[in-house]
């Protein structure tokens, strides 16, 4: 740990005092089905800026024809619960020279409420009739997180006594990641010396655009040996990778973060 302190603070130190930490926090936007694809032929595409998400569903009225229903949901401040109003939209026919205007029409309200990354449960209501549905985001290709990277790890060891506390580190990333076994190895370099300090393996399995390993082996050397860990929302992004983790060191101590990195060989 006092290396890894050591280095984040020679890095830094002559550029700018660090800055509060920010944690990432989850983006629900993806295509969702039922969970298990249990059935399929029907979902949802959420799409989230911010404390709002917009709605899209595909899905049948009573005589089995495609209905257009939206939903524009807000966060209530409840945690990961997202509620907000239901509409049916008509509009002018899709070969129409002109486009002569649309009809919406608000016929329920919907709530989408999170119980992690990667699944929930979306109840609505249309015309007096409530659906209640748990999904989960629907994976449509596989996505790889494999290269080499350059950024930082942020983080906090709790219930640790004197080795607990916040950091942040520069680091190297070395990413080995196959999307057919699922395999994964992060590994972390110091970027001064470029010896490794971290490494997390495990299989990774895919839910939509994100990753999660739920049991990797997660190893820091003296201050951080033989633990497992929990790697979740684990995804490529436009200019490299990031995610999250957690490992119980035991005894009441855990430790929790984030990393991230854009390409950097």
């Amino acid at each position: 740990m006092k290396l890894r302190r050591l280095l984040a603070a020679a890095a830094f130190a002559s550029v700018a005092p660090l800055a509060p930490i920010a944690l990432a926090a989850t983006d629900y936007t993806d295509s969702w089905w039922a969970a298990g694809g249990t059935e399929n032929g029907w979902g949802v595409n959420l799409t989230q800026q911010r404390n709002f998400i917009f709605v899209t569903f595909f899905v049948y009225a009573v005589d089995g024809k495609p209905t257009w229903l939206t939903a524009q949901l807000s966060r209530d401040g409840t945690g990961e619960r997202f509620t907000g109003p239901l509409y049916r939209t008509s509009g002018t026919w899709f070969g129409s020279p002109t486009w002569n205007g649309s009809q919406i029409l608000q016929v329920g309200d919907a709530t989408f409420v999170a119980s992690s990354a990667y699944d929930g449960e979306l109840t609505y209501t249309v015309d007096g009739s409530t659906i209640r549905k748990t999904i989960e985001r629907l994976k449509l290709v596989d996505i790889s997180i494999a290269g080499d990277y350059r950024g930082a790890v942020a983080g906090t060891r709790s219930g640790c006594g004197a080795a607990g506390g916040r950091f942040t580190d520069p680091i190297d990333f070395l990413v080995a990641h196959s999307p057919t076994t699922g395999e994964v190895r992060i590994d972390q370099y110091s970027t001064s010396t470029g010896r490794l300090i971290c490494r997390m393996e495990g299989k990774a399995v895919q839910q939509g655009k994100l990753l999660l390993v739920a049991d990797a082996a997660y190893d820091c050397g003296s201050d951080w040996s033989n633990k497992r860990a929990r790697v979740y929302n684990l995804r490529p992004t436009p200019t490299g990778f990031e995610g999250q983790w957690f490992s119980d060191g035991g005894g009441g101590c855990t430790e929790s973060g984030d990393f991230s990195g854009v390409v950097y060989r």
